[in-house]
């Protein structure tokens, strides 16, 4: 399949976004949404003169940060930082400067991170596969000419390129490498409520409901389309967490106190339960989601991360 350009920007900076670190939640990409980036670009190599070779020696760049003893350059961060407003203004985003700079120097440090993961865990990036990916991302979008303009346009360097772009394979092999490691199964709950949207009704239900009145009379009476029905779910799925508190601690049959959210109060009945059940794909995706971030808030804690006053 061939890409375009705008594509392959678009590609390049929602591949940071793996984490819902943004200010809008993003799926986890799966494998074949991120085209692997590839090798380095040739450049003419400077000769030195002999007799020069070992007067002055070439000064290091200036760090945005330091994880690990790994620089992320000053200047790789600002490029970064350049390309998500590109792309912020090409989607018609608003954005505050300050905000994508936090988010950018975040991202950066969580793709370092991830990278430096998977060399622990055992994956090399050798040459030759660095290679076969980046003449493969040279076809797809379009042949050299096209992506030379594109590297211009966006402000890679070829140096930059490679830098930014092995860091980028490895943190995606770690992260698939992670969400692999989930089980697509888990314990998994069925349930039902009643929602309403005043305190004085959910307590008065309540008290039919303990008086042996009918659960479903009232699921159905309050949802006439779908009877209140939650379907299947497991643990850190539902966006209430304090009705997944309870009903987790429910047998199937029984029915909880009456629970106050956002929404309205709830009663909420749990039908069915199994220890292992299947999980549905949004279910394996957040489970996913949830996985890396926490492999990430667990690096962060125990790692060196060292910013500039840049």
């Amino acid at each position: 399949m061939k890409i375009t350009i705008q594509q392959l920007f678009f590609i390049i900076i929602s591949f940071l976004v793996i984490t819902g670190c943004t200010t809008t939640q993003t799926p986890l990409p799966s494998e074949n949404l991120t085209p692997e980036p590839g090798t380095s670009i040739s450049t003419a190599t400077n000769v030195v003169p002999e007799e020069s070779a070992t007067l002055v020696p070439t000064p290091s760049a200036p760090m945005k940060a330091t994880v690990n003893d790994e620089g992320i350059r000053l200047s790789d961060f600002e490029d970064e930082v350049t390309r998500y407003v590109a792309a912020a203004t090409k989607l018609g985003k608003e954005f505050e400067e300050n905000q994508v700079r936090e988010i950018v120097l975040e991202t950066m440090i969580e793709t370092l991170l991830l990278a430096q993961g998977a060399r622990e865990t055992g994956f090399i990036l050798d040459q030759d596969s660095y290679v076969k990916k980046f003449e493969n991302l040279v076809i797809e979008s379009g042949g050299e000419n096209q992506f030379q303009q594109w590297l211009l346009d966006y402000q890679y360097s070829p140096e930059s390129f490679e830098r930014l772009y092995k860091l980028q394979i490895e943190a995606a092999w770690m992260r698939d490498y992670l969400i692999s490691r989930v089980s697509p199964r888990a314990e998994q709950i069925r349930a039902r409520q009643i929602l309403v949207s005043s305190k004085s009704l959910a307590d008065d239900i309540y008290n039919q409901l303990q008086n042996g009145a009918d659960f479903t009379y009232y699921a159905w009476g309050y949802d006439q389309l779908a009877g209140g029905e939650l379907g299947w779910f497991p643990r850190d799925y539902l966006v209430l967490p304090q009705i997944e508190e309870v009903v987790f601690n429910l047998q199937p049959g029984e029915y909880s106190h009456v629970i106050e959210s956002t929404y309205g109060y709830h009663i909420v009945e749990v039908m069915e339960r199994e220890f292992d059940r299947e999980l549905t794909q949004d279910a394996l995706l957040k489970k996913q989601r949830l996985t890396l971030m926490a492999w990430l808030v667990d690096q962060k804690a125990n790692s060196s991360v060292i910013l500039s006053q840049n």
